[in-house]
């Protein structure tokens, strides 16, 4: 359930101000003033005199693999947009999309425009590139992959398709001769790989490739060690962990009852969620939220 506001804690009874998640600077959000509303942002700094930063332009890539695909063949996308909020798709794919990430498109039976317009305080940028179904005597191959994002030690299936070729080559993640047209299990994976399969007809070439990103579900944190008057932590129970797809609007939660676990593995359905943690003592009295993490659960 989303989580109540107003259910906060005395700052003299229990509250732990530097509870961190790993992967994030940031200590733990003290009770502030009376109102103790979760959902708030910290305060300004009254002494901070320097100058808020400038909004910068968002930038944003985008590249295809393969460009040129045989009749009906896939091609994967991958964008990056820095300092933008969001990014939405246009021409030969459509809807709304994060600022980086890759997406399989097809099947392509002809040549087709991909488009993505990201936009952010500073601005907004469009990005656009053209895949191309290739000619009956033109060589051509695809490669895609069944999952590209997964979790640590799971796999995979790579599948491909040639048109005009006579051999097939891989390199990267794989190597060695393929056949021309297949299907490929990575095995269990530890890190992200890019897998590149080049077809030739002895004369003319086509390079194709995708990446597998492995994604850790694993949620790391640091105990807290002093409640907000300085005093430390002696009487620590447990953790809350919350998570939600919108920052500060969390649809789930699991409580650990242990003061000693430091990690939590995240089984839960895969997607892109913020997290955050509470700490809770022996009364049940609870922490204000930690600071959020945004990280991909595959």
């Amino acid at each position: 359930m989303v989580r109540n506001t107003e259910d906060k804690v005395s700052c003299t009874q229990f509250a732990a101000r530097n509870l961190t998640i790993v992967f994030l600077t940031g200590l733990l959000a003290a009770c502030g003033g009376s109102s103790g509303a979760r959902n708030n942002p910290p305060p300004a700094d009254p002494d901070d005199s320097d100058p808020p930063p400038s909004n910068p332009a968002p930038t944003l890539s985008l590249s295809a693999s393969p460009t040129v695909v045989p009749a009906g063949g896939n091609a994967t996308l991958t964008w990056q947009s820095e300092h933008a909020d969001g990014c939405n798709a246009s021409g030969g794919w459509t809807g709304t999309r994060g600022t980086g990430g890759s997406s399989s498109v097809g099947p392509i039976d002809a040549d087709t425009v991909f488009r993505l317009s990201c936009s952010g305080a500073g601005g907004g940028v469009t990005r656009e590139v053209t895949v191309r179904v290739a000619d009956d005597n033109e060589v051509a191959v695809e490669l895609d992959a069944a999952r590209t994002q997964i979790g640590v030690n799971e796999s995979t299936t790579l599948s491909w398709s040639s048109q005009g070729a006579t051999r097939c080559t891989a390199s990267g993640g794989w190597s060695g001769d393929r056949p021309l047209n297949g299907t490929f299990e990575t095995g269990p994976l530890a890190d992200s790989r890019t897998y590149s399969l080049t077809c030739t007809d002895g004369t003319e070439n086509a390079l194709a490739s995708v990446t597998v990103d492995v994604f850790d579900k694993t949620i790391r944190w640091q105990a807290p060690e002093y409640n907000e008057d300085g005093t430390p932590v002696t009487d620590l129970a447990g953790y809350v962990i919350y998570w939600g797809e919108d920052s500060r609007a969390y649809t789930g939660s699991f409580r650990i009852n242990s003061p000693s676990t430091t990690s939590w593995e995240a089984d839960i359905t895969p997607g892109t969620y913020y997290f955050a943690m509470t700490a809770f003592d022996s009364e049940g009295n609870e922490s204000d939220y930690s600071n959020e993490l945004l990280k991909i659960i595959p």
